[in-house]
């Protein structure tokens, strides 16, 4: 009796502490998984426990491991930033394309500190993957902050419009 309640103990106290380590990945270890986000939002999430991703040089290399996260393009600039509530040394980095074939659009180490900003273009809808990942082998908890701005037509100003024949 005494054995099985030990068992169980450790058991519960194993996935009260280290979940997503003992019982799989986070959802979004992989970019098929990303979660997606809207302009706007701030996630707070962890790479401690994730695999590091083979993916193509954007601004910076990726050696550390890394969660993503996906947003459709309106057109106007994706900015997405970890400079709040970051605490470890963070690196980010935006792609278009497909999982399989990853184009940069923009990446940064150390905008903000040790954490990282990053803006880039976007095309109405097409798919953006963010991948948050780390200097080196650093890994920790983070807040991402996603902002997809607007970018006005010229004549959208009255002083800039254009004239009607």
């Amino acid at each position: 009796m005494k054995i099985n309640t030990l068992k169980y103990a450790l058991w519960l106290g194993m996935w009260l502490c280290c979940g997503n380590m003992v019982f799989g990945q986070a959802v979004n270890d992989d970019c098929t998984g990303a979660l997606v986000l809207s302009s706007g939002q701030t996630v707070t999430g962890t790479t401690i426990g994730a695999n590091p991703d083979a993916t193509p040089f954007c601004g910076t290399t990726s050696t550390a491991p890394g969660v993503w996260y996906s947003i459709v393009g309106n057109g106007g600039t994706l900015t997405a930033s970890l400079c709040s509530n970051t605490n470890y040394e963070s690196k980010i980095s935006i792609f278009t394309g497909s999982c399989g074939s990853l184009v940069c659009v923009s990446g940064n180490d150390d905008f903000c500190g040790l954490q990282s900003e990053t803006t880039g273009s976007t095309n109405p809808g097409q798919n953006y993957f963010i991948l948050v990942h780390g200097f080196g082998t650093a890994s920790g908890d983070f807040d991402l902050f996603l902002n997809l701005s607007i970018t006005p037509s010229v004549n959208v100003i009255f002083y800039c419009a254009l004239a009607i024949s």
